[in-house]
Parts: C-alpha cells; structure tokens; sequence
C-alpha cells in the first residue's frame, strides 16, 4: 500500500527521459567496467581445474569489492523501480555509436543537398550548375524521410502502411504527438523544410521534366494531410503554388491529387485550423485558416501572371494585345476556381461510403467567408463569387440530387448572411478614406486607393487585385460597345441618350485601363528592384480600402441576387427544399431583421405559413418569431399571418405561435391588438395537452401572478386588457375564461403558497374599485356601458369559479339591481349582478337583513316589470336566496297566487268563448302570467307545507301542469311558446311528468310535424336541453358533496336515482329529437344537435344510435354545427372502435335526408360535395376516420359501389349524392382511388353489360338485317342471332386443359375462311341515332326502365374518368391493380391536380329534365363508347402482337394465352406470377369466355378458396400481353386472333 501511494508521486519521466539519467548512466558503466575486466580471465581453464580440486576458491582479483557490490545493490534498485532494467543492455555505446552514425550521417545529407540547393537557387548561375542527378537524388532523399523519418514521428497514423500502397490508414485512430520530440528527428525536420523551401525557389528558376514535377508534386501535397506539421505545411504551399503556377499540364492532376486526399483531411476543431492570417492589430484575436484552403487560394492567385514584354509577341513574332493577355489570364484563374468548386461541391451530395464532403465543404466556405476583403487574398473574393452563381444553379435545378440541392441551399444560405452582416457591420467609414486620399495624389478617386493598395503590397496578391480591377473594366467597356451598337440604331431619342452615355463609359474605361497598364508595368519593375512603399498605408487602411472598392464589385452587391433566388425555391415541392429555404432566411434575418419588411420576404414567409409540410410552417413562425419582437413595426405587418397558425393542425405549429403571442404580450403591451391575442391564446385552453399546459402558464404569467400593490398602472392595465378580452368574447362563449380559471385554481389546492389565488382576489378587488369609478373615467356614456358590462361579466366569471372572492363586495353590487333598465345594455347590467348575488349571497356570514329585505323587493320589483331574460335571472336568484337564506316563502308565495289566478280567468274565459275581444286585450297579462308562474315553479317547489300550509291537500303541480297544457292549444303561436316555455321550467323541478301520456303527446307531435312552426320545434328542444343541463349540475354539485362526504359515510349509490330518470327520458324522446334535425331552420337544427351533444356526453343512452345522426349532421352548412357533431364523432370512435364503420352507409343515407331537407321541396337536383373554393366532399371527416383501418375503408367503399348495382333499385338523386362524395373524399394514397376504379370495372362488367343487353334486346329488329338472316347459310349452318351467340359463347367453360364434347363456337371451316360476326359489327348498326329512333319499341315502359337504371353505370364511368384525371393514373396502372396486392405496393401519397371537377352531366340532365327520343339513344351510344372506349387500340395492338409474339419477352403480371392440345377449341388464359429456374413460369389461371368476362380461377382449398396455379413453358405461350376491355373482357379483335391461333396449334 506504501509502495502504491509513493507511486503515485513518481514524476512523470518518459523512458528517453530516465535512460539519460546519472543513475542509468552510472549504473552502465559500472557494469560495462566489470565485464571488460573479466575479458581478460581464461574460463575455460577454470574449468578443467574443477575436476581435480572442488574447494578452490575464486581468485582474488575477481572479486569485486564491498563497496563497489554496496554501489551495484543501491543502483539497481534504483533502476529497478524506474522499470527500465530491460533497457540496460540496449543501450550500450556501441548502440549508442550507431544511432549517432546514423544522425550524423542523414544530417550530413541534408546539408549536402542545402548546399546544392543554395548554389542552384543563387542569382544568374548557369545552366550547367543545373545537373538532372542532382536535383533527382535530393528529391529521392527528401521524400524518403518524409515518409519513413517524419510522418510516422509526428503522426502515428503513418507508422504501419497498408500493403501496396503509401496511403495512411484511415481507421487509425491519431493519437496525440509525444510533448517531447527526440532531438535528431527535430533536426532532420528543421533540415527538410529547407530543403523543400530551396526546391519550391528551383522550381521557379529551372525548368524541370515531367517525371520530376510529378515527383516534387506528390511530395508537396502529402504533408497537408498530415497531422503536427505546420511548418513543413508552409514550405509546401510554396512549393506546389510554384509548380502550378509554371507547369499547366499539371493543374489539373494537382487539383485530382487535392479532391482524391480531402477524405484525409481532419475534422475535429483542434487539428482543423492552422495557417494563421493576418488580423491587423496585435490586440485583436488571432484567426486561423486550414492549410489546405490556404493552398486553394495560393493556387487560384498563383496563375494570375502579368504580361512582360517578352510575352508581348507570341511564337510567330506578331504582335499582341496586351489587354487580350491581361484578360486571358484573370479568365484562367476564374476557370480553374469554378472547376475547383464545381467538383468539390458535387462530392457534397450522397455520402459516398464512408466518406462525408460535407462539413469539408463547409470548412471550405467559412474558410473563404474569414479571407474575403483581405489584402493579402484577393481570389477569397472571386471563389466567393463564382461559388454563389454555382450553388444558385443547383439548388434551383429540379434534376440535381435531393441532397446536392439541401446542401447548396445551405451554404447559400451561410454566405448570404456573412455579405449582410458585412454589410451592416462593416460599414466603410468615408472619413478614414477621405484621410487616406488626402496622402494620395491624384484626380480620381478610385484610382488613387488602388495605388495606395498596390503600394502597400509587394508580391503577394497585387497580380490578382490588378487583373480583377482590369477585367471589370474590360468587361464594362464590352457592355458599352454594345449599347453603342443597338444604339446606332434609327431608333429615336432614348437611343441617342443611350448612345451618349455608352460613348462617355467607354472614355472613362479606356482611362482606368491605361492607369492599370501602367500600374502592371510598375509591378514588373518593382519585382525587379525592391522599391519602399512611398504611401504611409498600414494594414488597417489597405483592409478599409479592400472592403471600399469592393463595395463596387459584384459579389457585394449580390445579397439581393441570393435573396431573391431563395425566396424563389419556397414554391418547390420538394419539403425537404422548402425547409431548407426557410432555414436559410433564418440565418439571414438572424443578422437583419429589418429584411422582414420587405414586400417580397412577407409573401414568401406568408406562402410558407400556409405550406401543406408541418415542418415548413413550423421553420416559417420560428423565423418570424425570432424576429419580429427586436422591432414593433414587423409585429403589426406579420401579425394577421401568426394568429392564422394558432389553428395549425401541427401541435409543434401551435406552440410555437402561442409563444410568439405571449412574448408580444408581455414585451410590447402597447400593442394595439393585444386583446385579440389574448382572445385567440384563451380559446386553446381545451387543446392538446401540452399546449392546454403551455396556455395556463402563459396567462398565469400575464395576468394570474400577484402585482406588486404601489404599480397601479400596471393592475389597472391588467384589469383593462381583462375586461377588453371578455367583452371581444361575448358572442362566443365565456367557457374558456372558467376552463382556465379552474385549471390555475385547481393546480394550487394542495400547494402552500397559492399565487394565482391571490392574484384572483387582486384583480376583484380592484376590479371592484374600477367599476366604482367609471363615471369618473368615462365621459362618454357607451364607452362606460360597455366597460361597465365588461367589468360584471368577469366579476360574474369569477365568481362562477370561486365565489369566495365576491363575498365581502355584495353589499358594492346590490345597487346596481336599482339600474333603470331602459336599453339592452341595463337588462345586461342587472342580470349580470343578480347571477352574482345567487352565487354570493349564501356564503355570506349573518348578512344585514335590510340588505336581504332590498334585494328581495329589488328582484321582485325587476320579475314583475321586465322580460324573459331578466326574469329568469332574478327568479333564479330569489330561489336561492328565500331558499337557502330568508326563508320568506310568502312573499313569493303572494306573487305566484297573483299570477296564477290570472291564469285561471283567463282560462275561463278563453273556454267561455275564445273569440272575446277581452282576450285580446288581455293578451300581454297572458303572457307574463305563464312566463312568471312557469320560471317560479322551476325554483320553488309549491306543494310544500312552507306555502299551502299542511291542511291544504291540492297538489300545485298537477294544476299548473293541466292549466300550461291548456294554452298550448291556443291559436296564438306566442301564446303556444309561452306555454311550453313554462311546461320546460315545470318540467325541471317535476322531471316525472314528462311521463305523462299528454305531455308525450304533445312534444312527439311538436317535434314530429314537418310542418308545424319552428318556434314551437325549438322551445321543446330547448326545454330538453335545459333539462339535461340542469341535470347536469345537480349531479355535478352532487358530486362535489359526495367527494366531501365520502370519507365519513357509504355514498356509493348517490345519483343514482336523477341519472336514471334523466336516461329513461331521453331515451323516450331521443328519436324525435334526432329527427328534428332534417329540418330547414338552422336554428332547430342547433337545438337537435345541441341535445344529442348533451345526451352522449352524459351517457345516458348508447352513442351506436346517434351514428348516423351525427354522420349527417357533420354535413350542415354551418361550420360550427359541423364541428361539433365531427368532435362527437371522433369521442365515440376513439371510445367503441367499429362503430363508425357499421353505421357509416346509413349515415350518409341520412345525409342526403338533411341535404334534401335544407335544399327544399323545391330542389331537384341535391350534391354531394360543397361546391366552394374547397370542392370537398360533404362526408369527407367518415372517410378520414375510416380511411385509417384498411379493412374498414374497404367494406365502407363497397358498400358505397354496391348501390350502384341496378339490382339495388336506388333513387338517382342518392346515386348521384354518393358519387359525388367517392369523386371527393380526402384520398391520400395511391391504393385508394385504384381500389374504387378496379371494382367500379367489377360492376361494370355485369350491371352495364346487363343494361346494355336488355336495352339490345328491347329494340325492335332492324330490316335490313332481317333480310340478311332469311339468307341461307354456307354449308348448311343454322343461323343464330347475335343474342343467342353471345349466351352460347357465355355458356362455355375455359378451366385449364378440361375437355368437352361441346363443338366450337360459330367456328367456320377452314376450306371457306369467313370469320364470324363480332359483337362490334352488330353494335355499329346502333351508333345511328336516327336507325335507334326508328328501332324503338311502341311501349316506352322497358325503356324508362333502362334509362332509369342506366345512370347509376354513367356515373361509375364518370367517377372513374374524374379519379383517372384528378389523380394521373395511366390505364396500364388500373390494370394492373389488384385488391389481393400487398398494401405496402401502392402506400404512396398522392398527386392530386387543381381544378378538376366531377361534372356527371347526363345525370344532371335526368334529374332536371328527364330523358326522351334522342337523349335516350345518345345515353345508349355513350354508354357503348365507355365499356369499349379502349378496343380500337387494343386491335391495333393485337395485330402487332399475333405478328411477333415470339419476340416479346413476358413480364410478370402479364396475362397470356397457353397452348392446351385437350382443348383446342377454347382460350386458355392465364396470369404470369413468376419465373421458374427450368425456364418456364408459375401463372394463375383464369375463367371466362369470348364473350364473357375474365376473373382469376378459383378452387377450394379446406375452407377457403385459393387461386388455381400451374406451371407453364414459354415454348406454350402462344399469345401474350393481352389486355381486357373495361368491362374485362376479350375485345373482338383479340379472340378473333386467338380463336385462330388455337385452330392451328
């Protein structure tokens, strides 16, 4: 353990380390002592002695002293614990003498080869110091210890090479180089960039064979990817820049040898980066580069060469201009820099193994984006440039690779934001160059900075800047000569201007050419002779000159180019794209937001926020919500488009907007529609989870966290936006406001500190405070209305939620019962109050009994005076406060005896003689009498001892029950509704009575007449509805008690009782109340659904009964009852999984019901689908709901077709109804619409053949064949009629090789070749419509049948021409469609294209019209047409197909015609499935006839049925590639050529 500890504060000493030390070292010596003295011993006589005297000691100068053994026994322990022992006998001096040879000796070469390198690299040395062996053999010596001495020193993934080649291996991983590098590899290494230094200097003096370019090429490259060598990197760029710049032929190989090592390069960021460029001042953070983008840019510079004279005259001795070599030159760069991107950016696409060039090229490009508008690298601009047109192309090309485009759009998308953030950042500061123009002189301005610039540079990049400038204003002086050529011309005055300015660029660019031929000029003489920059210009200032002209040039003035195309490509369809491009513009707004309130960026983001990918909307409102608080103005301009995505279907789109909204709210509370964000915030409190959660705590922030009490502008702010939010909500509901209430409040019961709650009571109690000075703060009287009704309602809301927090402030609101009610705004006033008194007032403790006593006379005072709205809150309000607190009974009891007696006059006299005039003047006493007495007996229950006393035994109920029914019999509609309304209320403190056989009978025939009124329809369902909601609460509260109480008492039956009754009732009126809904007023409609809603809600009936119901009802016109019967068809799928499906066809039976019913009796034609912008289907949620289990959607789809059948004898109108959703239900693959096409041919093949037949048959025979058949025939055959042909032809059986005695078919002899007569030919003489009128029967009966039954097949045959168009199927892909194929073949998302309609026009004729003469015959034609529109092709086809069968290969799914000796006499057809390994296939047999129609063979296999499989030789295969009509039948043609072939085979 001792020894463990003492380890560990061992000094860290590498094993070199502790060779070289004295212990080590005294210990070897020792040693190397002992043993040379013992050289000199002769052993071997030693030996012999033994034998003869064992006891001889060991001579006495062999022995080694005490304190030399003391010495040896100290030392190596030493060494022992160093653990380098095994090291002791390899380094001996002789070892140590060889390594020093070696040194010494590869050091010596180094310097052999320095030294001829400095002899051959000095000034003006002749040609014969330049010797071939001499340059090879220091080039063989340099590479050889770069590979075997250095990379494996400094990287140890070049230690072990792979067999045949030097390439490092890739998998291994780099470890970190060793801190302490052995000297005599540091010197070898110090040495070897000399000498590659020295030969890059050669390179530019001698001109070297191609054999040693490649050599000295292979050598420069490697080090850039090799790790640790930095310094040897440096020498190397110089080196290959040299041999690039002077050897063309080997450019393009250099660049090979670049693009073949870029997988090599290293990725991680410590390794990545480590040319350093030049920053300017010291103080500022270094920046580093890669070292293989340094040799890019070197290499793109280095073959910009400016003319000498000598170049002036090419090889004939002509001269050239210089202009043509400037431009020549600059030309090349670009070239070479545009193939250089164009590689490397196509490797960005696929990864290519394990290859990824992706973040390489990303490297690349921040690499560019760090040295653009540096002096010292004038190509990072031209790179930059031609980068940007090349990503464009590609992402903007459709052919280009998915992954390519992504990528271009991303670097794109990288530099547009750097040109920005230069631009904004970077802004030249025209002073600094005014003060560096002052030191310049000069005329023009331009000019003179690019002498400064070219001054402060000496022969790095002043070529490149030269040429640039020189090919920009040779580029601008051909545009000018253009536009003085189109100038020239006889075009009018614009072209004189024109030409004027074009004439005067010219001139200034001639003079800006002369300046820069003699600043080219000036440069060669300066290469020449060193010459002192005469201009005090330091880095700093050519940096701000750079940055000033090239604000001239292109690239700079390029971001809108990009933006533009950007913009462009978020109309692609491609998702991953339009992603992408957003993305993008993230980027770039992220360094600009101010590019947001451009024109073109709004519709582009607006486009994006509609886009159908939940992934581009959710880019597009990230990027708008990134943004758009850093400046107010974007909120207002981008606001209309955000609150749109609050209903995004996208759950991460909605949270995201929410957001969005909420920091709106909280950072500008200015905003001018910060109410409507609240609003639209509020109404997703029932969302989604998630965002239910995400709205709690955003409203907990806003409004629910406590206010500090001194910032009263802010709680009066608060208080506002509050008030301003309910009042917005006051036509939708308020329900949100309490979901959110009792979602906060209830979070916090359990919690020790209640921060909503005391929030809430904040808010009243200043609310309260605000409502006592509105008088005072609104000088107009509507403004203080409207926030006075806005400041109850809430109180109200709060009070709803926790009427705790109005308690102490009853006494504050009971005045406002005195409110003269004069407008609608008073009656709001006092209803408000009085329902905030009934929840208040009987949590009061020991309550003033003058403020009981004024509340009651108030409440009575407003039942007596004023409408239905006001009595039923204040009569709700009296019952619970004489119920619950007073206990006055008979001061209402005095009210209800008034009223009452009215209505027992009134009733006398009414029975005495109805016609009295004093009945009408009695009338509105009638009124307020049955709304009084009915509302009082909703909330008191008179036949208690606490109003007749115990000695009165007339049961109250009973004669208001038989006194309501009375007047609802009353001529009067009012007076009708009146007493109904007051029925309703009876009926809510007397459920039972509802039982009654006179009540049953009054709400069934109510509910019942078509065409009774609807006022009365809507009072009954509203009377139930109260009922259930009513109910509803009872058993709420009861609950409420029972979680109470149920700890101390058994209260598991509780409600049990009122839930029974409430059942029993519903389910005695339900059905009359479901059929209520076929009716034409939407506001019966509403109630009806209202009650339906209630009714499964509570559960008190089984939801598989309101199925259909509800299916109808989500076709209303009105978007909001739609949505409500579609959520409760979604809770019943989502609880009884199946139940949609069962009742699905009955369903959308009902459907067209409502449809006929809200259309009219005067309607004839009803549609299925909404005919608006949308086009959709009006069953469209069924489809969507059942489309998900594919064994439901099929059975609800073949349910659907089998209407169609004309033996299911459905009504036209229906047909057309269902047709009209098939053509428009949300399809979303492929499978879909195929499946409806192939069964709508299934149904085809039988009900129009059918049709057709009996339509035939029906038609009178036509003369002219008459004649024709009295003819004898040929051979003594007995004529048959085409009928009778075509039921012999059906008769026939086709199973595979199964012989028959029956005899062909109308087959005729081969010595008189006539063939037969097809059904075509027969049919040709009914395409005349004038021989089908002559033809027609004298009894129209069987016609009308026909036409009648005919258009359910139109109407499949238009519903699959509008599939095949709106979806883009071919007719190889419908035929070769199969239900049996696995899903997976055809679970591919649709195409769909615009503006295709179903437009069944015949059908619509019919129904408008109805069909006669002509119309009936065009009706027959267009029916032929369909089931054979495809034959004529098919013939043509066939006569190619008989000539060459051999030659066609057979593919699998094709149908073809086998060979069968046995059964020559008819077609053996069969379907290939797949190829067998003797050549031959395994095919499925098929059934039918000539005539007939085709379908797969199928036999019984135990209980199922299974396809009939054979096997058959392609050498059988007499006819292939056949193809059936659309009523999958043989065409004419086809069984023609097959009953031929089979004759002669």
């Amino acid at each position: 353990m001792k020894e463990r500890k003492m380890k560990l504060y061992e000094p860290k000493l590498t094993p070199e380390e502790l060779i070289d030390s004295p212990t080590f070292k005294g210990f070897v010596e020792s040693m190397d002592d002992i043993l040379e003295n013992l050289e000199d011993v002769d052993f071997t006589a030693r030996d012999d002695d033994e034998d003869e005297d064992d006891d001889d000691e060991v001579p006495q100068e062999l022995l080694l002293g005490r304190d030399q053994l003391s010495e040896l026994s100290s030392e190596s322990a030493k060494i022992k614990a160093m653990g380098i022992t095994d090291r002791a006998g390899d380094a001996g001096d002789e070892d140590r003498r060889a390594l020093d040879d070696l040194v010494e000796r590869v050091t010596n070469s180094a310097d052999a080869c320095l030294t001829a390198l400095h002899v051959m690299t000095s000034r003006l040395m002749p040609k014969a110091v330049y010797i071939e062996d001499v340059i090879e053999r220091v080039l063989q010596y340099t590479r050889f210890h770069l590979q075997a001495t250095v990379y494996p020193h400094y990287d140890r993934t070049y230690t072990e090479e792979p067999r045949g080649g030097s390439t490092p291996n890739q998998k291994v991983k780099r470890p970190k180089c060793p801190s302490q590098r052995q000297k005599a590899v540091g010197v070898v290494y110090n040495k070897l960039c000399d000498v590659v230094s020295n030969i890059s200097e050669l390179l530019s003096i001698q001109l070297l064979t191609d054999s040693t370019v490649l050599q000295v090429t292979s050598m420069g490259m490697t080090p850039f990817f090799v790790e640790n060598v930095s310094e040897l990197q440096l020498c190397s760029i110089r080196l290959v820049t040299a041999v690039f710049a002077r050897y063309k032929k080997h450019r393009q190989l250099i660049l090979e040898e670049v693009f073949t090592s870029l997988a090599r390069l290293p990725t991680s960021k410590r390794s990545l980066r480590h040319y350093r460029i030049n920053s300017g001042s010291v103080d500022k953070e270094p920046q580093y580069i890669q070292m293989v983008s340094a040799l890019v840019l070197q290499l793109i510079q280095c073959v910009v060469v400016l003319p000498s004279e000598r170049h002036v005259e090419n090889v004939q001795g002509k001269e050239v201009d210089q202009d043509v070599l400037i431009t020549s030159s600059y030309e090349t760069s670009m070239r070479t820099a545009q193939n250089f991107l164009l590689v490397f950016l196509k490797k960005c696409g696929s990864k290519q193994g394990e290859e990824d060039y992706r973040p390489l090229f990303e490297n690349f490009v921040q690499d560019l984006l760090m040295t653009v508008n540096k002096p010292e690298w004038p190509a990072a601009e031209l790179l930059l440039s031609l980068l940007g047109r090349l990503l464009v192309y590609q992402f903007s090309t459709k052919q280009t690779e998915m992954a390519l485009r992504v990528a271009s759009l991303d670097y794109l998308g990288t530099v547009a934001a750097h040109l920005r953030k230069d631009t904004i950042e970077n802004t030249v500061d025209k002073e600094a160059v005014n003060h560096i123009l002052k030191e310049i002189p000069g005329r023009e301005e331009t000019q003179r900075l690019q002498k400064a610039l070219l001054s402060y540079l000496e022969d790095s990049g002043e070529r490149d800047w030269t040429l640039a400038w020189f090919w920009d204003t040779a580029t601008e002086t051909e545009k000018a000569a253009k536009l003085l050529k189109n100038a020239e011309l006889p075009s009018g005055r614009r072209h004189t201007s024109d030409a004027d300015r074009a004439s005067d660029v010219a001139r200034r660019s001639e003079k800006r050419k002369k300046f820069l031929r003699k600043a080219a000029k000036t440069l060669l003489s300066q290469n020449m002779t060193p010459s002192i920059n005469p201009y005090t210009v330091d880095y700093e200032d050519a940096c701000l000159i750079v940055r000033y002209l090239a604000s001239m040039r292109p690239f700079a003035k390029s971001f809108n180019v990009y933006l533009t195309q950007i913009l462009r490509v978020l109309g692609e369809s491609a998702i991953a794209v339009r992603t992408k491009a957003m993305k993008c513009l993230s980027e770039v707004v992220a360094v600009d937001p101010s590019i947001l309130s451009r024109a073109a960026m709004r519709r582009g983001v607006h486009g994006r926020l509609m886009d159908s990918s939940t992934s581009v909307r959710e880019a597009a409102v990230e990027l708008v919500g990134h943004f758009v608080l850093s400046r107010p103005h974007l909120t207002e301009q981008y606001y209309d488009m955000l609150v749109e995505r609050i209903l995004d279907t996208g759950i991460s789109v909605r949270k995201r907007v929410i957001k969005i909204l909420r920091d709106i709210c909280l950072e500008q509370p200015g905003f001018h529609k910060i109410t409507d964000t609240c609003v639209r915030m509020i109404r997703r409190v029932n969302d989604e989870d998630g965002i239910k959660k995400l709205v709690n705590e955003t409203f907990q922030k806003m409004w629910f966290t406590p206010t500090p009490s001194h910032d009263k502008e802010a709680i009066t702010r608060k208080i506002l936006v509050i008030t301003d939010v309910v009042l917005a909500c006051k036509d939708s509901g308020y329900d949100w406001f309490e979901q959110l209430l009792q979602n906060l409040l209830k979070s916090e019961e359990n919690a020790s500190y209640k921060p909503a709650t005391k929030a809430c009571i904040q808010l009243v109690d200043n609310l309260v405070k605000h409502i006592l000075t509105l008088e005072e703060a609104y000088e107009d009287c509507e403004s203080r209305e409207d926030h006075l009704i806005s400041s109850l309602t809430t109180l109200y809301l709060f009070s709803k939620t926790r009427a705790q927090l109005l308690v102490k402030h009853a006494v504050a609101m009971q005045p406002y019962l005195a409110t003269r009610c004069n407008r609608e705004n008073d009656y709001m006033v006092v209803c408000n109050v009085a329902k905030i008194l009934e929840l208040v007032v009987p949590l009061m403790e020991e309550p003033s009994q003058d403020l009981l006593i004024t509340i009651e006379e108030d409440l009575m005072r407003l039942i007596i005076k004023h409408g239905v709205t006001v009595v039923q809150h204040c009569v709700s309000c009296l019952g619970v406060v004489v119920n619950q607190v007073t206990h006055n009974y008979m001061f209402v009891w005095a009210c209800f005896n008034r009223y009452y007696g009215v209505l027992i006059r009134l009733k006398v006299q009414h029975q005495e003689d109805p016609d009295d005039l004093a009945m009408v003047a009695h009338r509105a006493a009638l009124l307020r009498s049955l709304l009084t007495v009915g509302t009082l007996c909703r909330h008191f229950d008179f036949d208690r001892d606490h109003f007749k006393g115990g000695h009165n035994k007339i049961v109250i109920k009973d004669r208001v029950l038989d006194l309501l029914l009375y007047f609802t019999a009353h001529r009067e509609e009012e007076v009708q509704a009146k007493a109904i309304m007051a029925l309703g209320a009876l009926f809510i403190m007397h459920p039972a009575l509802m039982f009654l056989q006179e009540v049953r009978a009054l709400y069934t025939d109510i509910l019942s007449d078509k065409s009774g009124p609807a006022a009365l329809k809507v009072q009954v369902l509203k009377n139930l509805q109260s009922y259930l909601q009513e109910e509803d609460s009872r058993m709420l509260e009861a609950d409420r008690d029972w979680q109470k109480l149920s700890k101390q008492e058994d209260l598991k039956e509780m409600g049990d009782i009122s839930s029974g009754m409430s059942s029993s009732i519903m389910q005695l009126y339900l059905k009359q109340v479901l059929d209520a809904f076929f009716h034409t007023e939407a506001s019966v409609r509403h109630f009806a659904l209202s009650g339906a809603v209630l009714t499964l809600s509570q559960g008190l009936v089984h939801p598989v009964q309101c199925v259909p119901y509800l299916i109808a009802m989500g076709t209303d016109p009105d978007p909001s009852m739609r949505n409500k019967a579609d959520q409760q068809l979604a809770d019943i799928d989502k609880k009884y999984s199946g139940f949609i499906h069962m009742k699905a066809v009955s369903g959308m039976k009902m459907a067209y019901q409502l449809q006929q019913a809200i259309a009219g009796p005067e309607a004839t034609v009803v549609r299925g689908f909404r005919e608006d912008d949308t086009n959709s289907a009006l069953c469209s949620h069924l489809f969507s709901m059942v489309r998900t289990n594919r064994q439901h959607r099929r059975a609800l789809l073949i349910s659907l077709l089998n209407q169609f059948d004309d033996s299911a004898k459905t009504e036209v109108n229906l047909l057309l109804f269902m047709a009209d959703n098939l053509a428009y239900f949300p399809y979303q693959t492929q499978e879909e619409p195929l499946f409806i096409m192939h069964h709508v041919d299934v149904t085809l093949s039988v009900s129009g053949s059918n049709l057709l037949q009996s339509f035939k048959e029906s038609l009178r025979k036509n003369p002219a064949r008459k004649k024709k058949m009295r003819k004898t025939p040929p051979q003594g055959k007995k004529p048959c009629s085409g009928a009778e042909e075509n039921d012999e032809r059906d008769n026939a059986r086709s199973n595979p090789c199964d012989e028959d005695d029956e005899e062909a078919v109308s087959r005729p002899k081969e010595s008189s070749p006539q063939p037969p007569e097809s059904e075509s030919d027969s049919d040709s003489d009914l395409e005349d419509v004038d021989e089908v009128m002559e033809r027609l029967p004298d009894r129209p009966g069987p016609l009308l049948e026909f036409s009648s039954a005919s258009q359910g097949v139109l109407l499949l045959l238009v519903l699959k021409q509008h599939l095949k168009t709106l979806y883009g199927f071919s007719d190889g892909k419908i035929q070769k469609y199969s239900p049996t194929d696995p899903a997976k073949v055809y679970d591919k998302a649709v195409n769909r294209k615009s503006n295709v309609r179903f437009d069944p026009r015949q059908t619509l004729d019919f129904l408008n019209t109805g069909l006669v003469g002509s119309d009936l015959s065009c009706q027959f034609k267009l029916l032929m047409e369909h089931l054979d529109r495809d034959e004529e092709d098919e013939e043509r086809r066939s006569k190619t197909a008989a000539g060459d069968a051999a030659a066609t290969p057979v593919e699998l799914m094709d149908m073809v015609a086998v060979r069968c000796p046995g059964n020559k006499e008819r077609p053996q057809i069969a379907r290939v499935m797949q190829k067998t390994t003797n050549g031959g296939y395994t095919v499925h047999w098929m059934s039918g006839s000539y005539a007939g129609p085709w379908a797969e063979s199928r036999r019984r296999d135990g209980g199922k049925l299974v396809p009939r499989t054979g096997t058959v030789q392609e050498s059988d295969i007499i006819y292939r590639k056949i193809s059936l009509t659309s009523g999958r039948k043989l065409t004419s043609r086809v069984a023609q050529t097959l009953r031929e072939l089979y004759a002669t085979n």
